[in-house]
């Protein structure tokens, strides 16, 4: 079997610990208060509405396995209908929605540490998300974890998302290294493993809170942390 030269991370609940309720009342109250500023008059309720009609719209467009959609391409939708084309309005509604829906955002205990430890390695890192590029990459640089990662492949950018292989081979590709010479931290028993496995990268599943997983496709290691992760790595390399 190839040695392993380069690994690829999820973000979310692999590297940030991140807990976020998009439901809250006061999301979409606040954002309402925000459009007045800019002469744009919708009620809370319509704006919660109009928000989830544009995202099943835009799902059913696609006609991907694995949809994703561009919430600031929904935004950007939704602002037209109002007579507004302004793009920033737009990215200014998909950070500020975010900001109100997390309760907690911070990195894990060991995500600098073993981070540190592969890129003194050698090793080059990417990461692949299913994210919005409106809010993901700037929460990775307010993290302080940026600057380990040579690339970002951010599932919004491209209109599908995990377990699509196309992320992963696109991340290979972006690092100049085979799949088979590349391993894929992430915690999801099914976007995290079926993908990378289907094209040949090592699947490592992390396992934080030692439940019992089920996929349909077994991962090539499960750890329960970061540290575990980076152990068997080392080994494959």
């Amino acid at each position: 079997m190839s040695k392993i030269r380069a690994v690829i991370f999820d973000c979310y609940s692999t590297l940030i610990d991140i807990k976020t309720n998009e439901h809250k009342d006061e999301i979409f109250y606040y954002l309402s208060m925000f459009l007045e500023y800019y002469g744009l008059s919708l009620t809370p309720e319509q704006l919660r509405t109009s928000i989830e009609q544009e995202k099943k719209r835009i799902v059913k467009q696609k006609k991907e396995r694995y949809p994703e959609v561009d919430l600031e391409l929904v935004f950007r939708a939704i602002l037209r209908k109002e007579g507004s084309d302004d793009h920033h309005v737009a990215e200014s509604c998909c950070k500020l929605l975010r900001v109100f829906s997390i309760d907690q955002l911070q990195l894990f205990p060991d995500s600098v540490p073993v981070l540190r430890q592969m890129k003194d390695s050698g090793y080059p890192l990417a990461i692949v998300s299913d994210a919005q590029k409106a809010f993901c990459i700037d929460e990775i640089k307010s993290l302080g974890i940026a600057h380990f990662f040579d690339h970002f492949v951010i599932s919004s950018s491209f209109g599908f998302a995990k377990p699509d292989l196309r992320l992963f081979a696109i991340a290979c590709s972006l690092l100049g290294i085979e799949p088979y010479e590349t391993a894929y931290i992430g915690d999801n028993p099914v976007k995290d493993v079926k993908g990378p496995k289907k094209i040949g990268i090592r699947s490592i599943l992390l396992n934080r809170s030692n439940e019992t997983l089920r996929t349909d496709v077994e991962p090539d290691f499960i750890a329960s942390d970061l540290w575990e992760a980076w152990r068997w790595i080392k080994e494959n390399s």
